[in-house]
């Protein structure tokens, strides 16, 4: 453990150096003052739309270009960042003549921009469009390819040949139309695979009804099966989806489930389901803040488990193995009739203050505010037993809480059945920490989509805190990169993950701007960047500027910010003093304080003699010697360089010197 490094936030009079001080559960590889920033602000996009105006973005390398969907306007925003510090929009492609209803997620990859939307309803089935770089659909699919219900998340596989959606099946209500729940009022959730490539692309959507008699080992494992009357085909429900980097699998969270599926691409068939497990937040270095009324940030351990509940999800390979990253989020069901209730206009949330849903025989210490009587939970299983009637009336004697505050590596499992995941790595209360030393009195804040204003400090503590959202993988500069988004806090976290069960944290980065409003101030965006939804990695050989990008887009500000991770080459040494004797040159120098995102550099010293003959040494440190024959009273110049992974420094030249015997 480290402390946190100085971090650069944007605010509307000025750019604030603010310097953390306490420890976090992550290593640091010391991004400001050691290696310099590494999220630095480029330029922002601003659709003018505000609320709901930038979702999920998408970028194709031949064109500079992002896709940007657009939930305001229904539509697809397609803007230009050839120069990132000032994009453009170039045009926008509308649907609605196509039946669509809602923009839901896009993706693109190799010059085809796929783009889920829904139809009619969010139960009716849904399509995927696809269309060229200017927003054009393809003549091999002009009405779209149909697959299944609200596909909420679509990417490309990545070697290019298919693209997958995640269908959420989202249901209308829990209300029952003669004593059963139809699948048109809850829908199937499933998982469509489209090969992009064929002549005609049409769809292969799996479902889950394989596992209909599966709840209870679902349950068993930490995983999640309680929709009132749902089936398991009905009730579990994609999010997201990763997919391995060799394109064999797809990894799919099942949010509300608590449980992530793996597909074998192969044989478009699910593999199996890892059900999660739960986070105990009563343990040092896994507590939170679960207070909104003390208006202060405590965080400390506290007697609820934590139910992972996934949004996003990225994968990546390291020593033969697959591993999975998630950003645990949180997420609770608001239906009618999902309470017991009958009316079917009237929502009900699960989601309820512990002090309101524990049963009388648990301890008054832990219902008071200062404890968890504030913190949102669940009355449904694992709260209590899986199966049993839940209603407006039920109390439980345990706390489970609705997301971990967290992001969570887990080894990928390829093998058929229902096994509980593989958790290798959990950063703990890093990010709450993170947001408490870099936010001050704007800690687990929150912005008021009535009024357009930011809410006091602690509006979140007792709902999912920070709220982790987004995440990314990607290389550069010889290193992995994870960009996280913190979609209540309005920050994007860096990490390094060239190790995958140790992560390094990098840095934070957050360009909102406290004094603005997302309502009156929207067409400009006088709030900066606020709520980040979808984050984008962009490697150096695919950037217009030659250094990775972190894109992300912020859903209630509808803006979309480009930040760049600079190459960070090392800088140049100082000190350098020559001496010479008998065996060669002793080159001493001072190391270079910034050596590059390796944290390492090698010194290269190059010598010639009056006569013209070169002599070349290297070292990792001080000094570095070169040998070569003694000549008494020659005349020798010397360069020295520090070179690493990610470029090399400014050279140093000797003055002349002279050996004597």
């Amino acid at each position: 453990m480290k402390h946190l490094k100085p971090t650069i936030i944007l605010t509307l009079t000025a750019s604030l150096l603010l310097s953390a001080t306490s420890l976090l559960t992550a290593q640091s590889v010391g991004a400001a003052t050691e290696t310099g920033a590494g999220l630095k602000f480029l330029g922002r996009w601003v659709s003018g739309s505000g609320i709901g105006g930038a979702e999920i973005s998408a970028f194709d390398a031949a064109t500079s270009r992002i896709y940007v969907t657009n939930g305001a306007t229904n539509q697809i925003d397609i803007v230009d960042i050839s120069d990132p510090t000032a994009p453009k929009k170039v045009k926008s492609l509308d649907l609605a003549a196509k039946g669509v209803t809602g923009i839901q997620s896009v993706a693109a990859k190799n010059g085809t921009i796929a783009i889920a939307a829904s139809m009619t309803s969010s139960q009716a089935p849904g399509k995927v469009f696809l269309a060229d770089t200017d927003g054009e659909l393809l003549e091999s699919a002009p009405n779209g390819v149909d697959v299944g219900s609200l596909p909420d998340h679509v990417t490309f596989s990545p070697d290019g040949q298919f693209v997958l959606s995640a269908n959420e099946g989202e249901p209308k209500s829990y209300c029952l139309t003669d004593g059963k729940l139809p699948t048109t009022t809850d829908p199937y959730g499933s998982v469509s695979i489209i090969d992009v490539n064929a002549a005609t692309p049409v769809a292969t959507t799996l479902t889950f009804e394989a596992f209909d008699e599966r709840a209870s080992a679902i349950a068993f494992e930490g995983g999640r099966i309680f929709g009132p009357n749902a089936t398991v085909a009905q009730d579990l429900e994609p999010e997201y989806i990763s997919v391995s980097p060799d394109s064999k699998y797809a990894f799919v969270t099942l949010q509300e489930n608590n449980t992530i599926a793996t597909i074998d691409l192969a044989t478009k068939a699910i593999l199996n389901l890892t059900p999660l497990g739960y986070k105990d937040h009563s343990k040092v270095g896994k507590g939170l803040d679960s207070n909104n009324k003390d208006l202060a940030a405590v965080i400390a351990p506290q007697s609820t488990m934590g139910m992972y509940l996934p949004d996003a999800i990225a994968s990546t390979r390291a020593g033969g193995v697959n591993y999975l990253f998630t950003a645990n989020e949180g997420d609770s069901r608001s239906y009618p009739c999902v309470m017991g209730g009958t009316s079917a206009t009237t929502i009900q949330d699960e989601d309820a203050s512990f002090s309101k849903i524990a049963d009388s025989s648990v301890s008054k210490t832990l219902t008071a505010d200062a404890a968890i009587g504030q913190l949102k939970t669940t009355p449904f299983a694992p709260a209590s037993v899986a199966g049993s009637p839940v209603t407006s009336s039920t109390k439980v004697k345990s706390a489970y809480s609705f997301g971990t505050r967290s992001f969570s590596v887990w080894k990928a499992n390829t093998v058929s059945g229902i096994f509980k995941a593989d958790l290798v790595y959990d950063s703990g209360d890093l990010l709450e920490n993170l947001a408490k030393e870099q936010r001050g009195n704007l800690f687990n804040s929150d912005w008021d989509t009535k009024t357009g204003a930011i809410k006091a400090i602690d509006a979140r503590s007792a709902s999912k805190g920070p709220e982790p959202e987004g995440i990314a993988i990607g290389s550069a500069y010889n290193r992995k990169w994870m960009a996280l988004t913190l979609e209540r806090d309005g920050g994007v976290a860096l990490f390094d993950v060239t190790n995958p069960v140790i992560p390094k944290y990098v840095d934070y980065i957050n360009t909102s701007i406290p004094t603005g409003n997302i309502v009156t101030g929207k067409a400009t965006a006088t709030a900066g960047d606020v709520s980040p939804e979808g984050v984008m990695f962009v490697q150096p050989m695919d950037s217009p500027t030659a250094t990775a990008l972190v894109i992300v887009s912020y859903e209630l500000s509808g803006t979309v910010a480009i930040y760049e991770i600079p190459s960070k080459r090392p800088h140049a040494p100082t000190g350098m003093k020559i001496s010479v004797n008998d065996k060669g040159l002793k080159v001493n120098f001072a190391a270079s304080k910034i050596k590059g995102w390796s944290g390492s550099a090698k010194y290269v010293a190059v010598c010639t003699s009056v006569t013209g003959t070169r002599y070349t040494a290297s070292s990792t440190k001080s000094p570095v010697v070169v040998k070569m024959p003694f000549t008494a009273k020659r005349s020798y110049r010397c360069t020295l360089q520090a070179k690493s992974s990610t470029g090399n420094s400014a050279i140093l030249t000797s003055k002349t010197v002279y050996g004597s015997k």
